[in-house]
């Protein structure tokens, strides 16, 4: 009765020691997250409003980037306002599929009541000073990746009064539809996913 009795506090120990390692915290779907998104083949988006005059003097027309969730597409001339929205495709594959469920967690942990609809993934891109057409309210932004600079600089409405936000593992909210904003130079490794509602 007593070998018993020490054998279940031995496994009970052991059974705790194991949660506590196998808990998930912010910091390690952080570096899942990171884990999948260097181990992804990136497709090229165009999106000429976010593009540099100096990326566009050099021949290129777009930067590894893309939506998942809800995205607005061009629904043909026959829709009242021609356009839809609809989840994407690449939403549906597999291996975009696990990422996104894997950055919608990761946001769950960081503010489990914000509401969102879609997560623009970037790599290496420093975007030019813009508004975010498509973007309704409150967005969420945060940098991954072994970088230096890369701080995101938000205007006010008028265009003035620049502020730097250091976002590289850090999450930061600003409305991308009214206040301008871009991207500061920076090296090295450099993602980004942004959480916003469409």
């Amino acid at each position: 009765m007593l070998t018993q009795r020490i054998t279940k506090r031995r496994t009970k120990r052991k059974n705790t020691r194991k949660t506590k390692k196998n808990k998930v915290t912010l910091e390690s779907q952080k570096n899942l997250v990171l884990k999948m998104l260097r181990e992804l083949k990136w497709p090229k988006t165009a999106r000429p409003n976010v593009l540099r005059q100096s990326h566009v003097m050099s021949g290129k027309s777009g930067y590894e980037g893309f939506v998942l969730g809800i995205v607005t597409s061009w629904a043909g001339k026959g829709s009242r306002s021609g356009y839809r929205k609809m989840l994407s495709m690449k939403t549906r594959e597999p291996k975009y599929k696990k990422l996104f469920n894997e950055s919608k967690k990761l946001m769950r942990m960081k503010d489990p009541k914000f509401k969102f609809t879609s997560i623009q993934y970037n790599k290496n891109h420093r975007a030019a000073r813009h508004r975010d057409a498509k973007n309704t309210g409150i967005s969420y932004i945060v940098g991954l990746g072994n970088y230096t600079g890369g701080e995101l600089t938000i205007f006010d409405e008028n265009e003035k009064n620049p502020v730097k936000h250091d976002i590289k593992g850090k999450f930061n909210t600003f409305d991308g539809s009214k206040y301008p904003h871009e991207t500061c130079p920076f090296r090295g490794e450099r993602y980004t996913l942004v959480f916003y509602s469409n």
